[in-house]
């Protein structure tokens, strides 16, 4: 992975690279800048090096400087995953979402089995207007890992906005099992039997979302909104 570097200068450019980190851990961005920075004027030809560059940069909003150190890493090791991931979400950030997603088949090309991978694509997908393929990639990320709620609550709001509210209902039926005393999952819940017209159910939820709250009354706006509606 790493170029031949005359002795000596290796084990420096390594220093140079774990302080990088320990800044970039406490979110010291510039002086993490820096460090990577001395390690690749050390060693140019280390993909690592460039892709840690590219993550503070990436965290500091500097999307173009990321992207480049990403394309870099690449250039110097093509076969792995987790940079094009990187630069797919830069690309995503950027709203050059044919880019994104190039990056994001390219991550999963290379491993099938990352749910963050079909994730990432699933929402550049969405906002590309391409509402079936991220329903697609949704399903695979919560496949792969049914016990993350973020996948599956990611996927009711899809649903939601394809106006398929029954599986919406069923999405936040499973994120509850996971997180029962999410009330905000029972007022998700809500949202889709309202959408269907179906107010005593929606109003039910509204119910169990108060039980899990210090305040029940500050849902009362939600249960006047539903009531209004009632015939």
């Amino acid at each position: 992975m790493s170029t031949f570097a005359p002795s000596g200068k290796s084990e420096q450019a390594d220093d140079y690279n774990e302080r990088g980190i320990s800044y970039f851990n406490l979110k010291k961005y510039p002086e993490a800048v820096k460090e990577f920075t001395k390690a690749i004027k050390l060693i140019d030809g280390e993909p690592d090096f460039h892709f840690n560059r590219g993550l503070t940069y990436y965290s500091m909003k500097m999307l173009e400087q990321a992207i480049k150190d990403y394309q870099k890493s690449i250039e110097l090791y093509p076969d792995h995953a987790d940079y094009y991931n990187a630069i797919g979400a830069a690309y995503d950030d950027l709203g050059e979402l044919d880019k994104a997603i190039e990056a994001f088949t390219k991550a999963i090309t290379l491993e099938n089995d990352i749910p963050d991978y079909y994730y990432n694509r699933a929402n550049a997908h969405w906002r590309n207007q391409d509402l079936d393929s991220a329903l697609k990639d949704f399903n695979k990320a919560v496949e792969l890992n049914a016990t993350d709620q973020i996948f599956t609550y990611r996927r009711y709001e899809l649903l939601m906005h394809m106006g398929r509210y029954e599986d919406a209902i069923k999405d936040m039926d499973s994120a509850l099992r996971m997180v029962p005393d999410n009330y905000q999952y029972h007022l998700a819940k809500s949202e889709a039997y309202e959408k269907m017209g179906k107010y005593e159910e929606a109003l039910k939820c509204v119910e169990d979302a108060s039980k899990l709250v210090p305040e029940p009354k500050l849902l009362d706006d939600r249960r006047n909104e539903i009531k209004s509606k009632m015939p």
